[in-house]
């Protein structure tokens, strides 16, 4: 793996700090920043795309279940491994005409049905893009659901 790539995968965990620490400061600007809000909003909704649920405290307690695909063949339940064992981040805009920018970069595993054949892949450097205007309208669609479940 090149010192680049290295560096990029490593600004993740710094990435996802600095926008934890940018709204636990109250700085709202950095939603604005392209991708924040389809990444705060995959990590809202993992309780819903997870397959097991919790036992709630009374039959009349639901916690809503969403599942099926999220965009393309990227299944729900493959995304949410993905963004609980790994990471999902968005790649700076580079505003050069290219599509630097305008998806999010999820954890290969995310394209993966059987975690044992992603296992088995060892160690690798693939990833999974998502372009964020369809994860933002699918993400709608989910919370909609959600809300109306």
């Amino acid at each position: 793996m090149t010192e680049e790539r290295i560096a990029n995968y490593n600004d993740h965990a710094k990435f996802m700090a600095d926008i934890a620490m940018s709204i636990l400061n109250g700085n709202k600007r950095v939603l604005d920043v392209n991708g924040v809000k389809e990444i705060i909003a995959l990590y809202l909704l993992i309780p819903y795309m997870t397959p097991d649920k919790l036992t709630t405290p009374d039959e009349k307690c639901v916690i809503p279940n969403v599942s099926g695909n999220f965009c393309g063949d990227i299944s729900l339940e493959d995304l949410r491994n993905a963004i609980c064992h790994s990471f999902v981040t968005v790649e700076e805009d580079r505003n050069d005409g290219t599509i630097h920018g305008k998806r999010l970069v999820v954890d290969d595993r995310a394209s993966f049905h059987n975690r044992k054949s992603h296992a088995d892949m060892g160690i690798h450097s693939t990833a999974t893009n998502i372009m964020i205007e369809d994860a933002h309208n699918r993400l709608v669609e989910l919370f909609t659901e959600i809300q109306n479940a």
